[in-house]
């Protein structure tokens, strides 16, 4: 038991740190403004 206790709490913390990167990535405001105004251009 103590193998797939270890194997699941790394892959809750994989899944955590790979959701958090995520959510930094997205949460940049300077994403939106770029793409805004590489639309309005075209």
């Amino acid at each position: 038991m103590t193998d797939y206790s270890t194997a699941i709490i790394g892959l809750i913390a994989f899944t955590g740190v790979v959701s958090a990167a995520v959510i930094y990535v997205l949460a940049q405001p300077s994403d939106l403004p770029v793409v805004k105004k590489s639309q309005a251009r075209n």
